[in-house]
């Protein structure tokens, strides 16, 4: 495939969140290459999670993904991203078990039954986001190196995400808000994608849920990488304007902009940085 195809999915991935785009500038030309193109691998498998309606396809598309990754780490890559992550030798020194884990979790995760609580929530989305945290660690700090925080992270970033997309996900069936705040609520799957006073209280509450968690897994051990950093500070100032807001869905929705923003970025990625040359980077 074209370098053009590869460039489209870098592409995509940016576009998908604006802050992408912003620590896009702080790497190097082969980092862009490699973290870009994880980064957007695991995009596709949460594309194929989320949005692929019946479970039998989307088995079969992360079945691929899985023959994919074996090829890949065999010399074999197909798909252009494989074709550039595998080309790259921080990708090639990692275990095929680290490249399967993420897919094995999505496959589980087709089964999932909608969660009663938050709690249950949270380990439903544990799996997946520990696998794909565990992932990108070794591939952007190297072997040996662990972060909970990573892995707590990214399970926030996966259901703040799915509240963002509220009504996709209930065109799929699904709800972001657990079934116990439904129902505190008087809200069932259906009624929650209509606008009102009842919807906003319950997204208030579970707002509130995943700002509290994501504030305490900042203060978790572990390095993250660029994006996850950049993700995080834009999903906390999401959460909190939601709590503030008349309408939440909508402030969570609402971009950040401006100079501060550059700053964050900036800083975040002088962290980075800075925690490569003191011994994590590969």
């Amino acid at each position: 495939m074209s370098e053009s195809t590869f460039d489209e999915y870098l592409r995509q991935w940016r576009e998908a969140n604006p802050q992408r785009a912003l620590a896009w500038l702080f790497l190097r030309h082969d980092e862009r290459i490699c973290y870009g193109a994880l980064a957007a691998l695991v995009h596709e498998w949460r594309k194929t999670m989320r949005d692929v309606r019946e479970v039998q396809v989307a088995a079969a598309k992360l079945g691929w993904w899985r023959e994919e990754m074996q090829r890949a780490l065999q010399g074999q890559p197909r798909h252009p991203l494989a074709q550039a992550l595998f080309a790259d030798a921080r990708a090639n020194a990692v275990s095929l078990r680290y490249w399967i884990a993420p897919i094995d979790a999505a496959l589980s995760a087709l089964a999932q039954t909608p969660p009663a609580d938050f709690a249950a929530q949270f380990d439903a989305a544990a799996p997946f986001a520990n696998a794909v945290a565990v992932l990108e660690t070794r591939v952007w700090f190297g072997a040996g190196i662990e972060s909970p925080r990573a892995s707590r992270v990214a399970a926030f970033a996966q259901l703040t995400a799915n509240t963002r997309a509220l009504t996709a996900e209930i065109g799929h069936g699904r709800s972001p808000l657990p079934m116990n705040l439904l129902a505190r609520h008087g809200l069932t799957i259906e009624s929650l994608a209509g606008d009102g006073a009842h919807r906003r209280a319950a997204l208030r509450d579970y707002v509130a849920e995943l700002q509290r968690g994501l504030s305490e897994a900042i203060r978790m051990p572990g390095p993250l990488t660029l994006f996850r950093t950049v993700e995080l500070q834009d999903d906390l100032a999401a959460l909190g304007r939601a709590m503030r807001a008349d309408e939440p869905l909508a402030a969570l929705r609402e971009p950040m902009h401006g100079l501060g923003n550059v700053l964050k970025t900036w800083r975040a990625a002088r962290t980075w940085r800075a925690t490569e040359r003191i011994g994590y980077g590969p």
